[in-house]
């Protein structure tokens, strides 16, 4: 009985505070039917933004049609920079580096965002030893990455209005 209460009282508080989960993000009509270029669709971000563009209700073409928004990337670039050296002279940990660069346009051709740009930064520890779980991990914080880029862009693109 009191763990109902205790559960019941809990979901009030959040309720009365105006808690609630994030929807899907309020775009643009202009933007409804979006071209992607500059960037491989496929894979990485590519295919991660396309993912989260059509979870918020944009039609994400693979073709270039009249009347279709552009998003263009300009600049696609991972860096992996050596961030400490331990005193065996040996590479104790690196820094990641995701920055996109993109511009938009609207069906209209109409310019909305000139050039915007975004980064997103991880470090790890390197362990000599254990080389397989470093590409494993590496490979983790680098899809983590792609995923704030993609929400990063998303969010950019409903503050349009």
């Amino acid at each position: 009985m009191l763990k109902k209460l205790i559960i019941a009282v809990f979901c009030m508080t959040v309720a009365a505070c105006g808690f609630q989960l994030r929807g899907a993000a309020d775009l643009p009509e202009s933007i409804q039917t979006l071209h992607i270029q500059g960037i491989n669709m496929r894979q990485g971000l590519g295919l991660e933004l396309k993912r989260t563009l059509r979870r918020n209700g944009i039609n994400v073409i693979d073709d270039y049609m009249e009347g279709a928004a552009v998003l263009s990337f300009l600049e696609n670039r991972y860096e992996r920079h050596v961030l400490s050296v331990g005193g065996n002279a040996k590479v104790s940990e690196y820094e990641l580096i995701l920055e996109v660069t993109f511009q938009l346009t609207d069906n209209q051709q109409n310019k909305l965002i000139e050039s915007e740009r975004f980064e997103a930064q991880r470090d790890y520890q390197f362990d000599q030893e254990q080389v397989l779980g470093r590409d494993a991990e590496e490979h983790l914080l680098r899809e983590e990455m792609e995923k704030q880029i993609s929400q990063v862009i998303v969010r950019r693109l409903s503050a349009l209005d």
